[in-house]
Order: C-alpha cells, then structure tokens, then sequence
C-alpha cells in the first residue's frame, strides 16, 4: 500500500518541494479498529491535492501524504508528548478539538510503531527530495501547504496565514513575494500570527541557510464551502468556489514561478 506519492521526482525544474502533509485521509484498517466509533477526524486538509494539482502539472516536485494526521503526523517532531495537546504530539489520542479517538490510551510502543511505519519512510523521502534539489540548486524553498477553519488566537480572520517562522525559515524577501502573490489575488494575508509546523523549522536545521520553507494556511470557507465549520469530516464541496479558487492559486504560483510574461 502507497502511503504518499512523489510527483515529479526526477524533474528540476524549480528549486521547490510541495509538501501536503495533513491532506490524508486512510486509516489503515487495524488502527481504526481501535478507534472509538465517535472518533471525529476533523481538521483534515480536504481536497488540497485536488485544489493544487496545478502545481505538479507545472513541473513542480511534489510529495503527498496518503495518511490521515491521526495516523501520525507528519508535521511534528518525534520526541514531543504522548498525549494531550495536538500541537505538541506526533500520534494523536484527541482530535483538534479535544475530543477523545480511544477509549484506552495508546502505549508507547504503538505510537514508537507508527514513527518507525509511517512518519520516519515520509520524513526519508521528503529529506530525498530536498538533497536532490541541491544536487542542481543552489538553494531550495519548501512550500508546506495547508489549511484550517478555526480562528487562530493572535489572527483574526485573514484569508491566508503566513509563516517563516518570524525570519527563522526563509528569507524576508521570499515571505514578502508569497505573501504579495496572495494580496494580488484579493486574499487577506497575515505572516507569522502562527509559527508552523515541525518540518520547515527541522529542514533549516539541516540545510542551514541553503533551505527556505514557509508554511501557508487557506481558510476553508475560501475554496470548500463559504458556512460556519464545526467538528467534522467534511465530504462534500462547493464546486464553483472550488475551481474559482483554484483559478486564483493558479495565477498565484504562475507569477512566482514563470514571471509576468506567462499564463
């Protein structure tokens, strides 16, 4: 069974990783089972493969997550707690919103599996992928994808949330380019209200000032469906918003990438 696919491996193009690491949603059967049957695996990614398959059709290299977060989750580090707070645990025992997913707690040595199964072979390849662009760039940009439907405690209600990790992650003059592109768009932006995920801070870390990575949050109600969301598993889509948005990514990333000459 495929738990992520690359697209576009061998091609280089750009000096660009996409990574999609919380748009998954397989549960492999033998963990669901163990799941309560409330368990609510909201706060998901929905269709962002979909929404942003222009990008691999640009030549751009991609890695998607086929796993759902509450598998593991790709995005944090390994040595956090083991349970409680989401933004702080690599296998969740609660939903984003605090609601239980097992009626016993999960043992050490199942969570220690699911690292070794899951999270470590995604982390091998993203790590792959990153090395093989030096091979030919000088640098490389990560782009960690992704989106929400909460209002983030020092936010607001921006369209698009930023992050760079205030400077540590990239460059001010890259953050500034994508968060233009945005405002081109018509989108509300705002940088740094949240810090990101573990990946763009972890490949720094190991590339040093050769690797820049930004995280960028979507709203849902700006390409799922324009309504209140609450906990849930969201199946269903709005598709003229759908494509409307992805019309307006679209002129995002053909900017940045190809310049004002191009369609």
């Amino acid at each position: 069974m495929e738990y992520f696919t690359i697209l576009n491996e061998n091609t280089h193009r750009f000096p660009l990783v996409i990574d999609l690491p919380h748009s998954g949603t397989l549960v492999p059967p033998h963990i669901r089972s163990r799941m309560l049957d409330t368990a609510c695996l909201s706060n998901t990614d929905w269709f962002l493969p979909e929404l942003y398959d222009f990008l691999p059709a640009m030549g751009c290299t991609t890695i998607v997550n086929h796993l759902s977060r509450y598998v593991v989750d790709v995005n944090r580090p390994t040595g956090g707690a083991k349970d409680g707070d989401y933004r702080n645990t690599v296998v969740y025992q609660q939903n984003t919103q605090g609601s239980p997913l097992y009626a016993i707690p999960l043992e050490e040595k199942e969570i220690n599996e699911r690292i070794t199964q899951y999270y470590q072979p995604y982390h091998q390849a993203l790590e792959n992928l990153l090395r093989a662009k030096l091979q030919v760039f000088p640098s490389v940009l990560l782009l960690d994808l992704h989106s929400f439907f909460i209002n983030f405690a020092n936010g607001g209600n921006q369209d698009i949330y930023l992050s760079n990790r205030c400077g540590a992650t990239s460059s001010e003059q890259t953050l500034q380019a994508l968060h233009n592109g945005f405002e081109t768009q018509g989108y509300t932006v705002l940088d740094n209200a949240i810090l990101g995920g573990h990946s763009i801070h972890h490949y720094r870390e190991l590339f040093q000032e050769r690797f820049e990575g930004i995280l960028v949050e979507l709203r849902y109600t700006k390409y799922i469906e324009d309504r209140y969301f609450v906990e849930e598993e969201i199946t269903t889509r709005n598709e003229a918003l759908f494509e409307e948005a992805k019309r307006r990514l679209k002129a995002i990333f053909t900017q940045l990438l190809f310049g004002s000459h191009n369609n």
